[in-house]
């Protein structure tokens, strides 16, 4: 089943631009920039990381320029051939592998001071995520952070409705299954909250780093920058706001042992 399974994701991202998904527009950089920001403010000086879901090393390459030590893997050779495409012009990542993080057995327990499982939980089930959990907390520090992006249940559903609600019986399905049958598996915010509980962790941050994507219309994205510069003002104030994280695509949560 789990080979099944990524076998899935693989296929699912051989035809995708997972490259450029945070460069689209504006509507799509406010994760980008949003997550940067986080990072920034949390993440010391020269912190040893782990990209486990790196995708094609967006994130990765960004860290690494600003001084940390940086271990690129994902579970998608596509992505890490382009990775690698990438470190050949400007090699400044520690080291590129193709890696399930469920089963990372790369580096020794509590190499690392911060652990990036952003994309994982959006193909894994309940099981799996704890595999995944558990591999990026044996390789966590004492005191290192860990960071873990979701997609919100809530969000697609209403993402997905069709007009004159032609799909609600998919859309019902989807609700108590968590997943339309793809490869892709939706979170509720209490659950990442719930396992961080399970796990004994301490939650720094839980944050919205997209918001409602029925917000992702032309004028929007086609926004002066300036305009847009002032909105990302009002987002930093208010992605973290409970009411608000339940809307969000997208989702963010950090901790810490």
């Amino acid at each position: 089943m789990e080979i099944e399974l990524n076998n899935n994701v693989i296929d699912y991202y051989n035809t995708y631009d997972e490259d450029g998904r945070l460069f689209r527009n504006y509507s799509h950089q406010i994760e980008w920039l949003t997550t940067i920001h986080y990072f920034d403010n949390l993440i010391p000086n020269n912190s040893k990381i782990f990209d486990g879901c790196a995708g094609t090393g967006n994130y990765a390459f960004k860290l690494a320029q600003q001084g940390h030590s940086v271990v690129a893997s994902d579970i998608v050779p596509r992505n890490v051939n382009i990775i690698t495409e990438k470190q050949k012009k400007n090699p400044i990542l520690k080291e590129v592998f193709v890696g399930d993080i469920c089963n990372c057995n790369h580096y020794d327990n509590h190499y690392f001071d911060v652990v990036l499982c952003m994309g994982a939980f959006y193909h894994l089930n309940e099981n799996m995520r704890c595999k995944a959990m558990e591999q990026c907390l044996r390789l966590l520090n004492a005191n290192g952070m860990l960071v873990i992006s979701y997609i919100n249940l809530l969000a697609v559903l209403h993402l997905n409705i069709a007009p004159q609600l032609a799909n609600i019986s998919e859309i019902l399905k989807c609700y108590h299954a968590k997943s339309f049958g793809d490869c892709f598996v939706y979170m509720m915010p209490e659950e990442i909250e719930k396992m961080a509980d399970k796990y004994n962790l301490k939650i720094l941050h839980h944050i919205t780093v997209d918001e409602n994507p029925l917000l992702r219309c032309e004028n929007f994205c086609e926004a002066k920058k300036e305009d847009f510069e002032k909105y990302m003002k009002l987002h930093f104030s208010i992605c973290e706001n409970k009411n608000f994280l339940g809307c969000g695509l997208h989702n963010l949560v950090f901790l810490q042992q």
